[in-house]
């Protein structure tokens, strides 16, 4: 149940252990905290640790009402393999499209794009580096408002916004429209991979989110397996409707990633508690999760966790200040660039991952390690992925 307690009250004819306790207010997930519970003696877990395993128990604030929720390791894996269905899917999709976005380029090119525009090869070639300097620089804000106003809003409006932008690229005429597109649609694509990997975080345990975080990465697998397919495809519909083959590459990409995000904005919850209400709580329906299987969702990442569950937790200035001045921050960021990108420094890069192969693993360990809050995490891992993509 939890960890034993010591003192007088702990003496006597029982033994008495600290109990996690979840407090669910407004259908939310709050800190979770101690509270105690006096058991009789010989009360604590069973000697047969997969037996005990096998049964949990949590109490929660639901409602303003204390409740124990006792669940088993079957309905928990009901439950997860019920949160699987909605966000790998539905976050693996937004990857893939938001690389596709990304790389698409490469098909307009090779099109008539150059010519139609007056667009010199330089000028094409800044307009690319363009789209990277917008997502540098609004990594960290982008994730600041994420946690300002809830993943359950943000992610799906950056999803729509930047595949609108995506849209808009067919109406580029000249070398300053080309530039304001690109840095657009980098700003627009801001902080996407890590908000998305937060607000997984916040679904899954640690023991959970490396399988699901993989399965997110392998969008851009299916985006380089698929893309340039799917640029193909849309040159061959050159003149149609009297579209130059580029325009059709925008619009096919533009539009899906606009309904990716509309379909991310009708599922995505803001808590467990409010699968039952599409469009992020405006529409009633009929949800994912009944109230039984969202207080064991509730209770099993309170117990997975010490630290506070709430989905909306607040990044303060003094916390982005405190990541900046780290010492411990800084090792890392000067050698990302070495081990991640080999087209700056072909030779270098090839000796660090010959002579040390994990040495990117150990990059992001160290990281992680280090910036011991959720909040700071969320901000060391915005820069992380700023510095990834220069």
């Amino acid at each position: 149940m939890g960890a034993k307690a010591t003192g007088p009250d702990a003496l006597g004819g029982g033994e008495q252990y600290a109990t996690p306790r979840t407090e669910v207010h407004d259908d939310t997930l709050k800190e979770t905290v101690l509270s105690t519970e006096v058991k009789p003696a010989g009360s604590g877990p069973p000697s047969d640790p997969e037996g005990y395993d096998r049964l949990r128990e949590q109490v929660i604030l639901k409602n303003g009402q204390e409740h124990l929720i006792s669940w088993t390791l079957d309905e928990e894996r009901r439950v997860v393999r019920k949160a699987d269905l909605l966000f790998l899917p539905i976050f693996t999709v937004m990857f893939t499209w938001m690389a596709i976005d990304r790389t698409n380029v490469s098909g307009v090119l090779s099109s008539t794009f150059l010519k139609d525009t007056n667009i010199s090869r330089d000028q094409a070639n800044t307009g690319v580096s363009l789209l990277w300097l917008g997502i540098v620089l609004l990594e960290i804000p982008s994730n600041v408002v994420l946690h300002r106003i809830g993943a359950h809003y943000w992610i799906p409006f950056q999803v729509i916004l930047w595949g609108i932008l995506e849209v808009l690229q067919m109406f580029v005429t000249n070398a300053g429209g080309w530039y304001a597109a690109r840095l657009f649609l980098g700003l627009a694509e801001s902080g996407f991979i890590p908000g998305a990997l937060y607000t997984l975080s916040r679904w899954y345990t640690k023991d959970e989110l490396a399988s699901r975080t993989a399965i997110f990465f392998f969008g851009a697998s299916i985006a380089a397996a698929f893309g340039s397919l799917i640029s193909a495809g849309a040159l061959r519909l050159h003149g149609v409707n009297d579209r130059p083959g580029w325009h059709w590459i925008f619009i096919i990409c533009g539009v899906s990633t606009i309904a990716t995000g509309v379909l991310g904005l009708i599922t995505i919850p803001k808590s467990p508690y409010h699968t039952n209400r599409l469009l992020a709580g405006l529409i009633p329906s009929h949800g994912w999760l009944s109230d039984r299987e969202a207080d064991v969702f509730t209770a099993r990442l309170a117990k997975a966790s010490e630290k506070n569950q709430d989905a909306t937790l607040h990044i303060k200035l003094a916390d982005i200040r405190d990541v900046f001045t780290d010492w411990r921050l800084w090792p890392h960021l000067v050698n990302l660039p070495v081990t991640s990108k080999t087209s700056w420094s072909f030779y270098a890069a090839y000796f660090v991952a010959t002579a040390a192969p994990g040495w990117q693993s150990i990059n992001v360990t160290w990281l992680a390690l280090n910036a011991k809050t959720p909040q700071k995490r969320a901000i060391s891992y915005a820069i992380y992925s700023g510095f990834l993509w220069m």
